[in-house]
């Protein structure tokens, strides 16, 4: 059985409103109405309020038919995802501040260049292996970057402009 099916016969049969069990597991009543909508699931904390409040093991919440272990891990996925995905952008920023700022403090050896370059290259497989993780998820939490996609996509190209560039400087110079 889905868990907002689940829910909503518990809520009901426990003769709670959603405000009421909204204020029993401090979650909003929007928050208890997509859960039985099945538009989201609850998270761990709130399943285990759930199951005292309603009598249930986790086990009947979490495993019988239900896909809150599979929502639980894609959005954990997605948190690493998110991180890896700004890391790589700081990495990125950084190298360029680096080449950028050549003149300032000093020219980098040939070595130098070539190391940062193939680090900026790498790092933008990475964005994109990122990006695609991030885009393959349904969650809020990817509705940032999926309204933002033109702006990554063109803040990926310039800094691959911006990597071919500094490749074929430190080549020539």
């Amino acid at each position: 059985m889905e868990i907002g099916i689940l829910l909503k016969e518990k809520r009901i049969a426990h003769k709670l409103t959603q405000e009421q069990l909204a204020e029993q597991i401090f979650v909003s009543t929007k928050t208890i109405s997509n859960w039985e909508n099945n538009k989201t699931t609850p998270d761990i904390d709130s399943l285990i309020l759930l199951a005292k409040l309603f009598h249930l093991s986790l086990d009947n919440l979490l495993l019988e038919g239900s896909n809150v272990v599979e929502n639980i891990k894609k959005i954990e996925a997605t948190k690493i995802a998110e991180k890896y995905f700004l890391i790589s952008w700081v990495t990125n920023i950084i190298f360029g501040l680096t080449f950028v700022t050549q003149n300032f403090f000093g020219k980098l050896s040939l070595f130098a260049m070539v190391c940062l370059s193939l680090g900026m290259l790498l790092n933008m497989l990475v964005l994109f292996y990122f990006t695609k993780q991030l885009a393959s998820t349904n969650t809020t939490a990817w509705q940032f970057f999926k309204n933002s996609h033109p702006i990554i996509s063109v803040g990926m190209l310039l800094s691959l402009i911006l990597l071919s560039a500094l490749i074929i400087a430190s080549l020539l110079f």
